[in-house]
């Protein structure tokens, strides 16, 4: 009897490690700030392209400063953009599903290595230590396990789990 109650505890316990681990390796690093600086009157430069460095003409550019929007815009013929009246502080800029956080400084106050222009690459994100989509019978497999990391987990456990629990060779406990 101690024996089964320590193998469901076991199961019991694996199901659970597996269902909490996606969620607990889940990335919450966000990138470092980049840091640029304000031009005279406080005004900010941008420059918003695409990963072949094409100019976005027309996309809209959005600003926020600790959760709040404070501007929204769209960049010229040029795919260039700029605030005017803008103070010190961290920002959220984003574009197209794209989002830079970025530390702007009054002139005279930025670190050298302080950026003259902000410019925003969007689209096409690159994925580190991949080689893209590999043709192969188990590439949709390996596609659908990385989407759904919960329901990959519960399968495991269950796989882990139910032979387990069926496998009761104890004897019936006599009392």
């Amino acid at each position: 009897m101690k024996l089964t109650n320590l193998k469901m505890t076991a199961a019991a316990l694996s199901c659970v490690g597996m269902l909490l681990s996606p969620t607990a390796l889940a990335s919450t690093v966000q990138p470092a700030p980049r840091d640029v600086v304000l031009q005279e009157g406080g005004v900010l430069h941008g420059h918003v392209i695409d990963a072949e460095g094409a100019a976005l003409v027309k996309t809209e550019v959005t600003l926020e400063n600790q959760s709040q929007e404070v501007l929204r815009l769209q960049t010229d013929g040029e795919g260039n953009f700029s605030v005017v009246g803008m103070q010190g502080g961290v920002y959220k800029v984003a574009s197209l599903g794209n989002e830079n956080v970025v530390r702007v400084w009054a002139p005279n106050t930025a670190p050298p290595a302080a950026q003259q222009t902000l410019t925003m690459v969007v689209g096409n994100d690159v994925v580190r230590a991949q080689y893209g989509n590999t043709p192969g019978p188990f590439t949709s497999i390996a596609q659908w396990v990385a989407e759904h990391p919960i329901m990959t987990a519960g399968f495991v456990a269950a796989g882990i789990a139910i032979p387990i629990a069926l496998d009761d060779d104890d004897p019936p406990a006599t009392p």
